[in-house]
């Protein structure tokens, strides 16, 4: 058989196994779907039967993927994480889980889902979940690690930012010409840009320079945006056992150095990663008798299932990261996220 023709076969049994896998059922934030997962070892005894899983949330908190091959790590996707831990608490192997976070928060239903699949598996489960900070917890991470039965945070982060972003309106006032030179090009007015954020906790919308709307959109911008706001205090006083007053007084939507998140009852203390672990270690009562596993995204799975072809390539997962943000930004749907959120999908003007 010539060389290009076994080069052929092998791409096509590749490709068929492929579809084969992916028919079994939608992936879970890139974890294959079906009720034996796929682990990656990271660190512990290797031969170890009892097994603490490690589910990342990096970048901004979505609902679900666009696109059945998941998301390249920058984005978390809340109903994926939902899936994963129910298919877990399944698994007697699986002892406690850790639960790490990098992220400025994201959307109220994705970051809601994490919050209620944690509180789920410890109900189930009777099994421990730490959630560790690893640079930044805001806003919608907040409100997702609150959901474990403790919050340790790495040396030098920042935890906080309880408020919601409502919808953000930009008006041109009285457009006199618009510019798409070779040096990026713009729009002249007579009177200025006005932007408005509704948002709600106090220092929430920090920086924000601009806009004003009419009164009658304000009102009902705002009773839906304080109403999420109220739920945000009312799970964060509930699940750490704050005073929601010292929330909505004293914490407002700031961010904190670890000494004070700590003062304010947000997490328990810090830690460095392997204490951390060696924390939920205890806590599930395995000692040193554990391996830490995280799922195999499927960008991983995939790069051998499809042999001879190429898996989608970073940069694909990366445009099906962006549209999924860009949905949520243009749909104004409210938020839980620290900093501003146009700046995650940048619009071109269409004239």
């Amino acid at each position: 058989m010539k060389p290009f023709l076994k080069y052929t076969l092998a791409g096509v049994v590749g490709l068929l196994i492929g579809l084969s896998f992916l028919s079994c059922g939608r992936q879970t934030g890139g974890i294959q779907s079906e009720t034996e997962l796929t682990y990656k070892f990271i660190s512990g005894e290797k031969d170890s039967q009892n097994r603490l899983l490690e589910i990342q949330i990096n970048g901004p908190i979505l609902n679900s993927s666009s696109d059945a091959f998941g998301f390249p790590g920058t984005i978390a996707y809340g109903y994926e994480i939902e899936r994963l831990l129910e298919r877990a608490s399944k698994d007697d192997k699986i002892k406690g889980v850790f639960l790490r976070l990098s992220t400025p928060g994201g959307t109220i239903v994705g970051s809601n889902a994490v919050f209620e699949a944690l509180k789920r598996y410890r109900e189930t489960t009777k099994k421990p979940v730490v959630a560790y900070i690893d640079g930044l917890s805001a806003s919608g991470g907040v409100m997702s690690m609150v959901g474990a039965d403790v919050v340790y945070a790495a040396p030098g982060s920042l935890i906080g930012s309880i408020g919601v972003v409502g919808a953000q309106l930009i008006y041109y006032d009285t457009p006199t010409a618009i510019d798409n030179g070779i040096l990026g090009g713009g729009i002249t007015t007579r009177n200025g840009i006005q932007q408005t954020i509704i948002s709600a906790g106090r220092s929430k919308d920090i920086g924000n320079p601009f806009r004003k709307p009419t009164e009658e959109e304000l009102r009902v911008l705002r009773q839906g945006t304080i109403a999420e706001y109220n739920n945000f205090v009312d799970r964060v006083a509930q699940a750490r056992k704050i005073d929601p007053k010292l929330i909505r007084d004293k914490m407002g939507a700031l961010l904190f150095d670890n000494k004070t998140a700590q003062q304010f009852k947000l997490i328990d203390g810090t830690k460095n990663q392997k204490d951390a672990i060696a924390d939920l270690a205890n806590r599930a009562k395995v000692g040193q008798n554990f391996q830490l596993i995280r799922p195999q995204q499927q960008t991983d799975i995939l790069a051998g299932l499809f042999a001879a072809q190429t898996p989608p390539s970073q940069e694909a997962l990366q445009a099906t990261a962006q549209r999924d943000l860009c949905a949520v930004i243009t749909s104004r749907q409210p938020m839980v996220y620290y900093g501003n959120v146009n700046r995650l999908c940048p619009q071109k003007l269409e004239h």
